[in-house]
């Protein structure tokens, strides 16, 4: 494949996908996420602690290069369920898919699970939350052209997957 022909493939979100990106940029056998560099070109964009209301005021995920990736992976939202109510974040995260596909012309959009955080580490009903803003992403996504939901392996027996401080991975 010609170096133009590469699949363009970005991967947006909170602190979870920024320490993906950095580990990912430490240990040379996962560069380019065991994608063959030939054919695919994988990034990152992701800032710790972000949510809709600061991604929306930040141009490095409203605006994209000409022309843009062909996949974006988002893993968004779990910040924004600590504050606003699941059907406002169901809401944001579907617009911004949308919004990744519609108006920026990306040809797929894969919204990644929300995952479960220790119930000491955040505020009740979290959880509870997060099982119903996946259920709705899982069943609306099936709706839609082009943006599909992507269910996380190994996650959901326990919370053993969480480091000290109850929150990431």
């Amino acid at each position: 494949m010609e170096e133009g022909m590469k699949i363009h493939v970005r991967i947006i979100g909170h602190s979870y996908i920024r320490r993906l990106g950095e580990f990912v940029a430490d240990n040379e056998h996962y560069a380019n996420l065991q994608l063959d560099k030939s054919q695919y070109l994988v990034d990152f964009q992701a800032r710790g602690g972000l949510t809709f209301q600061r991604l929306a005021q930040c141009a490095e995920f409203t605006n994209f290069p000409k022309p843009p990736p062909a996949v974006c992976f988002l893993q968004m939202g779990g910040n924004d369920l600590c504050r606003r109510q699941p059907d406002k974040v169901f809401t944001d995260i579907l617009s911004y898919a949308q919004f990744l596909r519609d108006g920026v012309g990306l040809k797929k959009v894969i919204v990644g699970q929300l995952l479960r955080r220790q119930p000491w580490a955040t505020r009740q009903g979290y959880n509870e939350d997060v099982v119903s803003v996946n259920s709705k992403l899982r069943k609306e996504t099936a709706t839609l052209k082009n943006i599909y939901f992507w269910q996380h392996r190994g996650f959901w027996t326990d919370l053993s997957y969480l480091g000290r401080d109850g929150v990431h991975i």
